[in-house]
């Protein structure tokens, strides 16, 4: 194990991390800094915890969606000639634009609802009824 200092939203962190790993570590924190900066720059958010919140749901989102893309990719057939064997092109054609529809359907209501929780967070912190 070695040390690392990081720096996330004007803050140093002193962190523990696998020998080999420290430069994946260091990239991590310069995204979350970077993204929580993007937060505070829309100035809809108020709170530091808010902000690291909303950050938290955005990084975990756009990590889920790229693995359930991959996914998809690995699962798709390699080739052209294989799809035709697997199935008839009709078919094939039907399938991926009915999950190419759900995904989109699914990535609506992730997006609404990540909408839904900032504003509830920015109202209550107005009101001050938040931490």
């Amino acid at each position: 194990m070695s040390e690392v200092t990081v720096t996330i939203f004007d803050r140093p962190y002193r962190l523990a991390v696998s020998s080999g790993e420290e430069e994946l570590l260091k990239s991590c924190a310069r995204d979350v800094d970077a993204q929580m900066q993007a937060v505070r720059s829309a100035g809809r958010v108020i709170g530091n915890e808010q902000i690291a919140v909303l950050t938290a749901l955005e990084l975990a989102y756009d990590a889920k969606k790229r693995s359930h893309e991959a996914e998809a990719r690995a699962a798709a057939p390699a080739s052209a000639a294989e799809a035709a064997h697997a199935a008839p092109a009709a078919e094939v054609l039907r399938r991926s634009a009915e999950q190419e529809a759900e995904k989109e359907e699914m990535l609506a209501e992730i997006k609404a609802l990540c909408q839904l929780c900032e504003e509830a967070l920015y109202r209550d912190a107005k009101m001050g009824t938040l931490f």
